[in-house]
């Protein structure tokens, strides 16, 4: 059965296609609902999780797909072809697999990066007790993201006053402005909120259940829209240490970049996902990676991410307008080819069977 098998044209079929394979292995299933909303059919949206291995397994590969929403066609396609070529039937003596499914099903059944309250998950894994993380930055390019039309002359301004600064300050000045994070507009892109989402709840009950006895720990989230077509750039996400990063290395190889030293096509985040382990886990967890596989050039990504939250501040869902829109964000998240797919199943079983190693020795 070819990869492109294991992907869905959307949300519903993917969890379908991951709860039909994974009962079929033998899974231990366990739900969470997010009740507060429902899919564009009224479906109900959830995080399903998958556990394999022990359940007193001291080493654990927990792996995530959808924390950004819309990217989940990929990381739910790698999932789905894992356990249908038995992946789960080759851990290591003590050692468990859990496949968290759709982290942020509201972002993937309505095709946005976002979860239902417009944050970006990969900003929300701070300490909200304390005073947020300013953007200045992002305080100036914010009023050119969101123009007030989007096929008339605000948009034509915002665009030129986009590339102005591009060109005077470069692109990765203006990556690093826009996508860093921030916490002073909810309207904005990469708005990392003021509270703990259902999803950053979800995560950390996750890992409390699947990975809070675990001496030893990989973690794997799945991501698209950065880099190169079809290449999983594995990115260091763990703490900023030297020898968090050099334990990556020498499990993944000299290809891993580092998400702290600003190696990595990702601008420096901060609230990423990882912070769930960390805050967690009571001992050194192990490398924590991002596989980040490219689609189309950033600025075309971010273009599309402009036009999904300007739609979503000013424009109709129900339009011909806001449908071109949904179908620009899904191609900028996921080439829907048989050989993109390919390739990211392939970087998922690479990666898969490098944990699996490195968590035995």
């Amino acid at each position: 059965m070819g990869a492109a098998s294991y992907f869905s044209a959307d949300y519903a079929e993917a969890r379908r296609k991951f709860l039909s394979v994974a009962e079929t292995a033998g899974a231990q299933l366990s739900t969470f609902v997010n009740d507060a909303v429902k899919g564009p059919a009224g479906e109900e949206l959830a995080c399903d999780v998958a556990r394999f291995g022990p359940t007193d397994a001291s080493r654990v590969l927990l792996m995530t797909s959808a924390t950004h929403g819309v990217e989940g066609f990929c990381g739910s396609g790698a999932q789905v072809g894992l356990l249908a070529q038995g992946w789960h039937r080759k851990l290591p003596k003590d050692t468990a697999l859990v496949l968290a499914h759709a982290l942020n099903p509201h972002g993937f059944a309505w095709l946005r990066r976002v979860n239902e309250d417009n944050v970006d998950l990969n900003r929300n894994f701070i300490d909200h007790s304390k005073p947020h993380p300013v953007n200045a930055p992002y305080r100036e390019v914010h009023p050119l993201l969101i123009p007030a039309d989007w096929d008339g002359p605000a948009r034509a301004a915002a665009d030129a006053q986009v590339q102005k600064y591009i060109a005077e300050r470069g692109q990765k000045a203006w990556q690093a402005a826009v996508s860093a994070g921030q916490h002073d507009h909810d309207d904005g892109l990469f708005y990392g909120g003021r509270k703990a989402t259902w999803s950053n709840r979800t995560l950390r009950e996750i890992v409390r259940r699947h990975l809070g006895h675990a001496k030893r720990i990989a973690f794997l989230d799945m991501h698209t829209g950065l880099g190169p077509s079809g290449y999983g750039e594995p990115i260091y996400v763990g703490s900023a240490t030297p020898e968090g990063y050099r334990e990556a290395v020498a499990w993944y190889g000299e290809q891993v970049t580092d998400l702290n030293a600003g190696s990595s096509s990702s601008a420096v985040v901060s609230g990423a996902t990882p912070g769930a382990i960390l805050d967690l886990v009571p001992v050194p967890p192990g490398p924590l990676v991002a596989l980040e596989y490219g689609t189309i050039p950033m600025l075309e990504v971010f273009g599309a991410l402009r036009a999904d939250h300007w739609l979503h501040a000013h424009g109709k869902l129900d339009s011909d307008q806001g449908r071109a829109i949904k179908r620009q964000v899904r191609d900028a998240f996921y080439t829907d080819t048989d050989t993109w797919k390919e390739q990211v199943l392939d970087r998922a079983i690479e990666f898969t069977g490098k944990a699996y190693k490195g968590l035995a020795a």
